[in-house]
């Protein structure tokens, strides 16, 4: 018997709804998670700047 015939995949997707969203080129979502934080940092970062040399023009 086929290992995947044991697993009711519809079941597990009711009950974990996150299952099948993670890409499969891109396994690992840690790493994901850090680029996109870092990302944000940096666009913070930006807008900072900017509102900055506003508030000193």
């Amino acid at each position: 018997m086929d290992p995947e015939e044991l697993i009711d995949l519809e079941a597990v997707r009711r009950r974990f709804p996150w299952v099948g969203l993670a890409s499969i080129d891109q396994p690992d979502l840690s790493s994901r998670y850090r680029e996109i934080m870092a990302e944000a940092h940096r666009d913070r970062m930006i807008v900072e700047a900017i509102d900055s040399a506003r508030r000193s023009a």
